[in-house]
């Protein structure tokens, strides 16, 4: 289990959505996505989450990152998720949180699909696709959604709080 449970606070009036407590990950360690992949120990990982398709960046360093999920109680769309995640201060994640945050809070994907919404991927026949999280038949995966999907009130959308200036 995780040590930073998901609760959930009240949905916000504006957007209606409701946010989970902050999640932990320290990033930029030096290891390939293939690596990464490997460490999150996946039952099923898509075959097109590669280094060669999404290369792990690692400028600045091993550092500190602070993911919050999102849930909504209605189908959105990403432009409405973006939008209520911009209102109470959260940034867009990039794909390696998505990595990092699989091996660091494996557990926390059994609880519901958790979707990263970086700037997408233009997969296989133009689809821009991002790295989602979920748990299918009892068994972690790590899969690729569509980011101009809309998405079910079942998905959680991961972002970034921001760091606190000095």
């Amino acid at each position: 289990m995780s040590p930073c449970r998901s609760k959930t606070s009240a949905p916000t009036s504006s957007t209606g959505a409701s946010t989970s407590e902050g999640y932990p990950i320290t990033v930029g360690d030096g290891r390939s996505t293939d690596e990464l992949v490997a460490a999150g120990g996946y039952d099923y990982a898509h075959s097109c989450v590669t280094s060669e398709n999404f290369p792990a960046r690692h400028a600045g360093g091993p550092r500190r990152r602070e993911i919050v999920l999102l849930r909504f109680d209605r189908e959105v769309a990403t432009e409405e998720v973006v939008a209520a995640a911009v209102s109470v201060g959260l940034e867009r994640p990039v794909y390696e949180d998505a990595l990092y945050f699989g091996i660091q809070h494996s557990e926390v994907q059994r609880e519901g699909p958790i979707v990263f919404l970086h700037d997408p991927w233009i997969g296989f026949f133009g689809r821009r696709d991002v790295v989602c999280l979920w748990e299918n038949a009892d068994r972690r995966e790590l899969g690729l959604e569509g980011f101009d999907e809309r998405w079910s009130a079942a998905y959680r959308f991961a972002f970034v709080r921001r760091a606190a200036t000095p």
